[in-house]
């Protein structure tokens, strides 16, 4: 879900269609999973919603079966990487001293970055491989659905470049010039219950890489992050970032009095019947602009799976949607 800090938000200029935030606040940095909207090279994240999510003007909680089934199967990978020490992770680095896999300091522990000090860049890493007690290589644990993403045609090993942006990102911070990937491929049933999934030499892909030379792109984002979150403007949005502009634009009520939701309640009864609700409409309408804070174009509420939704431009209308 989709949570608006509006103590962040200035203004959306909707005819320059930028995100004016407070750039003396406390911000974010850029992440591994940001670095390529940074770069302009994620095809699912613009540069705009990164530079929203640095400044702090929203925060996603979404959880899906991937991302859960990906949290959960992470320390299964690393204790099967683990495994791996003393013979093939000592082979794919060509080391024949004793090798162990650090675990990553806690998130909760770290407030969720790794790097502190770091002022511009930051995240949180998966682990690292150590040769007799010193930090070697980064561990980068991914899982995923589709094998032809590290297989060539021909079955080669491959890397797709984001990830081995993100991860030479880590290693380029943590002062390492290597990185171990370590892939888990799950069928579907492993995202319904990812508490099934056993790693194996069938399903799991663990190889050695250099860190890519990544400094004209550190070079490029941190350019980035002075032009637009040192300025506190965002870059211009793009029509897939629509969602965002209709979530800063609206107020969401997550809170009603319980009298209030009776009446929500009644219409989301009704509203498919031949029932007039012209007047259960007025007082709804009255109720959600009350609730509206300054500055929104919207207000919105749910309730048993209705979506009401009223714009505060104009005649003021109410929409109810299921959802």
């Amino acid at each position: 879900m989709i949570t608006v800090k509006r103590e962040n938000l200035k203004r959306v200029v909707q005819d320059r269609k930028v995100v004016e935030f407070d750039p003396e606040a406390r911000h974010g940095k850029i992440t591994g999973s940001r670095f390529l909207a940074v770069l302009g090279k994620d095809e699912y994240m613009s540069d705009f919603r990164a530079a929203c999510l640095i400044a702090r003007v929203f925060y996603d909680d979404t959880k899906t079966k991937y991302t859960e089934a990906g949290e959960i199967i992470e320390p299964v990978i690393r204790s099967y990487v683990r495994s791996k020490c003393g013979s093939e992770l000592n082979d794919l680095l060509g080391i024949s001293g004793e090798l162990s896999v650090e675990e990553p300091v806690d998130k909760k522990d770290c407030y969720y970055d790794h790097f502190r000090r770091e002022k511009i860049f930051g995240g949180m890493v998966d682990g690292y491989v150590d040769v007799k007690g010193r930090r070697y290589a980064i561990l980068e644990i991914k899982t995923s659905s589709d094998r032809s993403n590290w297989f060539g045609e021909n079955g080669e090993q491959k890397i797709p470049e984001g990830y081995y942006l993100q991860a030479s990102l880590y290693a380029q911070l943590s002062n390492l010039d290597r990185i171990v990937f370590a892939v888990g491929f799950l069928e579907d049933a492993d995202y319904d219950d990812p508490g099934r999934f056993v790693p194996s030499e069938e399903n799991t892909l663990i190889l050695c890489v250099d860190k890519k030379d990544i400094s004209e792109e550190m070079k490029a984002a941190e350019g980035w992050y002075r032009k637009y979150i040192e300025a506190g403007v965002t870059p211009e949005w793009t029509d897939a970032d629509e969602d965002l502009i209709m979530e800063f634009t609206s107020c969401r009520i997550t809170d009603m009095p319980g009298e209030a939701q009776m009446l929500f309640k009644k219409y989301a009864k009704y509203m498919d019947s031949d029932e007039d609700l012209s007047d259960l409409e007025y007082s709804l309408m009255e109720i959600m602009e009350r609730a509206a804070v300054e500055g929104v174009d919207n207000v919105i509420y749910e309730q048993n799976g209705v979506r009401f939704s009223m714009s505060l431009k104009g005649v003021p209308k109410l929409i109810a949607t299921r959802i």
